[in-house]
């Protein structure tokens, strides 16, 4: 709606005449209770416009304004009321009040229907010794964020698993408030009570999330037990069938890395496969067939799988996995044996059959989190021919006790890839050459198990961006432990990479007294104008092994400016005299550290960071918001109590 107003004295020729003009747009015009729109005026008044919101109801207050004021094409955000109701939103000119615009938002009821999500994570224990764990489980919340009931299973592979284990996991009790998610930001906790007393602290667990959108969040550990970094995803169905490739590492009877992939094909009641295995005491074995049987699917997607053996390592017993559907393409594994613990992933690979030429530009991850705590990340573009050579490609690599940090090294002239000799569709391996001191770096072989081109790894529920890739498992007899994905690399535009952003990363390193300790840190990022920084609300850190800040941390501040190397590289590096490394403010301003890091771009919604410093590693995803998103249990969290650092 446009209001003109004309000020001017009679016919004077001396007259001034203004017409002052406000437009008023929101995007979207329908959101759920507590959802958010953006605002935004165009007016010809420099002074710019108030705003005010009115809901037909007549309640108030009617929602609220990140700022009751702006100037001309500069947006606001506004949120909703809690309950279901239609909006007037009003932007009237400062200088004129007379003059104003509106637009009008429906509020809906919030989905009544219950949900039920699908959460899995890795990292180390606080509480009992500094041991791996995994954790996977499903738990449903309704649309207030109760919990209606759930299951999950925990194994740290020295005796601390879930206590029916393989036939029985452990329940989660149903709870009032469990989730609790801020509206504009997306990060939140997530307090489950476990039937089994002995994980997190007296059988409750916190989690902190960060949701990308409705559907998908980042998550870690956030209380003082353990921490870690993980997904929790929408489920979508508890069924599963097709050909499939995956990945997953922990650590062996011996308490030594190890990691495994491959492909299978699941059918009713068992699968058949290949796999390869890279196992700290046993070496590398690769191409091994194996046939599993599979138990029918529970009612939260829980199957157990029994039949596959870790062929190198002699005093392994065959390896029990559990299996939780996130979607008709999507599992989340965890390894259930007492005496061993791994976590992982597998997705489906559709009706796709894999030649050389299915692989092309793209961006690759590799994590190593136990006795060999490494991160590799690059990218590289593979030969227009199907010949499997790399025709380009840079990667930085740093292996915190082998002493090796490399950093934007050339992956050219050596590097190969086969996804075809071997005749398993969707199987086959990555092999990479680092130009400059090849001899020191250990990262070369990598298994490549391709995936569904119309999959999104990090996020499954997503089917319009970053589609496509594999899962990678390290097949280095050095590296053992280690595993990632390969992202398509579709967009390398520097201006691309803007927005809001759901960001992560777990942190292994040896600062102070600590030797293999790990932090973990979520929360929600801009990058505005070239600056990458924390939203107002600060991010989430959980360091429960003192390395930084002695316990659970919010409202930290990490900020830097990314410089642009070269296409679809940025670094944030001491390295480079024209970047700044990232700056963590933590524990209300007690602590602060500066990481050397650098960004690969897979997309302007996807891209990944990596530490390459001498006393610490980190790898972690960026991902991009979605716009208007109204994340589940939205609402403003209660105030928290900042945790004291220990002394």
């Amino acid at each position: 709606m446009v209001i003109g107003f004309l000020t001017g004295c009679g016919s004077s020729s001396h007259s001034t005449t203004t017409v002052y003009t406000v437009t008023v747009a929101a995007s979207p015009t329908s959101v759920t209770v507590n959802g958010t729109v953006s605002v935004t005026a165009t007016t010809n008044d420099t002074a710019g416009v108030n705003w005010t919101a009115a809901c037909a109801s007549a309640a108030s207050p009617c929602g609220s304004f990140s700022s009751t004021t702006s100037l001309s094409g500069v947006a606001v955000t506004y949120t909703a009321p809690a309950n279901a109701d239609t909006v007037t939103i009003t932007g009237t000119s400062i200088t004129n009040s007379a003059v104003s615009g509106t637009a009008t938002v429906t509020v809906t009821a919030a989905v009544a229907t219950n949900q039920t999500y699908v959460y899995y994570a890795s990292g180390e224990e606080a509480a009992n010794g500094g041991y791996y764990y995994a954790v996977a489980g499903a738990v449903t919340l309704d649309a207030a964020g109760d919990i209606i009931g759930g299951e999950q299973d925990y194994n740290d592979g020295v005796g601390l698993t879930s206590t029916g284990e393989p036939t029985t996991p452990d329940t989660i009790a149903a709870a009032t408030g469990a989730l609790v998610v801020d509206p504009t930001t997306g990060l939140g906790t997530l307090t489950m009570t476990s039937s089994n007393t002995a994980v997190g602290v007296a059988g409750v667990e916190t989690f902190a999330v960060q949701f990308v959108n409705a559907n998908h969040a980042l998550i870690m550990q956030f209380d003082s037990s353990a921490t870690s970094s993980g997904s929790l995803d929408l489920q979508t169905a508890t069924t599963t069938t097709g050909n499939f490739a995956f990945a997953v590492s922990g650590v062996n009877p011996s308490y030594d890395s190890v990691d495994y992939g491959g492909v299978f094909t699941a059918t009713s009641g068992g699968a058949t496969g290949t796999i390869d295995i890279n196992d700290y005491d046993g070496g590398v074995s690769t191409t091994n067939a194996f046939t599993a049987t599979t138990t029918t699917p529970d009612a939260f997607g829980r199957s157990v799988v029994t039949g596959i053996t870790d062929v190198p390592y002699s005093g392994s017993p065959a390896i029990t996995f559990v299996t939780y559907a996130v979607g008709p393409e999507a599992l989340r594994i965890i390894d259930v044996d007492a005496t061993d613990s791994a976590v992982g992933s597998a997705f489906g690979q559709g009706s796709a059959t894999f030649i050389n030429t299915s692989l092309g530009s793209s961006v690759f991850t590799l994590l190593g989190q136990w006795d060999q705590d490494y991160a590799t990340l690059g990218q590289f573009t593979t030969d227009a021919n199907d010949d499997g050579g790399i025709a380009t490609g840079s990667a930085d690599d740093n292996e915190l006790y082998n002493g090796v940090q490399v950093e934007n090294v050339s992956l050219a002239n050596g590097s190969t890839y086969d996804l075809e000799s071997s005749g398993i569709n969707g199987y086959g391996s990555l092999s990479l050459s680092f130009t400059t001191n090849p001899s020191i770096v250990n990262v070369s072989s990598i298994g490549v198990y391709m995936t569904d081109p119309a999959l999104n790894l990090n996020d499954p529920n997503n089917t319009t961006t970053d589609l496509g890739g594999a899962l990678l498992a390290d097949m280095d007899a050095d590296l053992p432990g280690g595993i990632g994905v390969i992202t398509p690399q579709t967009d390398t535009t520097v201006t691309d990479f803007t927005g809001s952003y759901a960001a992560g990363f777990q942190d292994f390193n040896a600062f102070g007294d600590c030797d293999g300790c790990e932090f973990d840190m979520i929360g929600p990022f801009t990058m505005t104008d070239g600056l990458l920084s924390t939203a107002s609300i600060g991010a989430d850190t959980n360091d429960p092994i003192d390395t930084l800040t002695g316990a659970q941390s919010t409202g930290d501040s990490y900020t830097s400016t990314p410089l642009s190397v070269s296409a679809g590289y940025y670094s944030m590096s001491s390295a480079n005299t024209t970047a700044n490394p990232l700056v963590g403010t933590l524990n209300s301003g007690a602590t602060t550290q500066d990481f050397n890091v650098d960004i690969y771009q897979a997309s302007g919604t996807t891209l990944y960071w990596l530490d390459w410093d001498a006393e610490s590693v980190f790898l972690g995803p960026i991902e991009a918001q979605t716009s208007g998103t109204t994340f589940p249990a939205s609402k403003k969290p209660a105030a928290k109590t900042q945790a004291k650092h220990k002394q």
